[in-house]
């Protein structure tokens, strides 16, 4: 009796007998058939409709000079979307499909991009196909004003030596979020790197919070010298 392996053999032959020591030009004939019934096949499934979710790019827009957002802003956004198949297989490859001007109003406690502020976009960037629904907590927002403050610096450290030290410059200024610049301690602290040599005029990087941009990158430390520190008065001889 015959294994299903030596069955399908014989189907495999069955099926391949006819094309057999056929001319070239009966090859070419029956690849160019088969290629023109799988173009009109997708050209017929492109003209359905169809729903499918697609990644719409972003573009924001917003006092970037008075306000800043404490979390990166999302660059696209996935939606449901109905449409033609043309018109999906466009916006999916990207051609001729232009970001989504979203407008947020960027107040602090600002929490979420409210409807309003969105569908117009993302309906004007989808030209031709119906937005349905949208990823809502890709959009949640947290925005702050931008606030300076000047600080003086100090240098950490157990030493007194290294306490009596002068920096230069002795006060820096540091831009940011407002919730994080009035969060910063004053006088605001420099750090010695370990193994820094004590030598005059050291360069010590000044090191700030991240969004914090400080006035000035590095500050020298100039160490009182030892020929410089009080001596201890003599006891008198008896």
């Amino acid at each position: 009796m015959a294994g299903p392996l030596t069955r399908a053999s014989r189907l495999v032959r069955w099926f391949v007998r006819p094309f057999a020591g056929q001319e070239p030009s009966f090859y070419r004939a029956v690849t160019a058939c088969l290629l023109a019934a799988g173009l009109f096949w997708q050209m017929n499934a492109l003209n359905k409709t169809y729903t499918t979710r697609v990644s719409c790019p972003l573009a924001w827009h917003y006092d970037s000079a008075r306000y800043v957002p404490l979390r990166p802003l999302p660059t696209a956004l996935p939606v449901t979307v109905t449409g033609q198949g043309w018109r999906l297989l466009r916006a999916n490859m990207g051609w001729g499909t232009h970001p989504a001007d979203l407008r947020p109003v960027p107040l602090p406690g600002t929490r979420y991009l409210p409807p309003e502020a969105w569908r117009r976009g993302l309906q004007i960037a989808l030209e031709g196909v119906q937005v349905n629904e949208w990823a809502g907590d890709t959009l949640r927002l947290t925005f702050d004003r931008y606030a300076t403050r000047r600080l003086p610096l100090v240098l950490v450290s157990d030493s007194a030596q290294e306490k009596a030290a002068h920096l230069t410059p002795a006060v820096a200024a540091f831009r940011g979020p407002a919730t994080l610049i009035n969060a910063l301690p004053s006088p605001y602290p420099v750090a010695l790197p370990p193994g820094t040599p004590d030598t005059d005029g050291t360069e010590v990087a000044l090191v700030a919070p991240a969004q914090v941009r400080p006035s000035v990158s590095s500050v020298r430390v100039i160490q009182p010298s030892a020929s410089a520190q009080p001596r201890a008065p003599k006891a008198p001889k008896p």
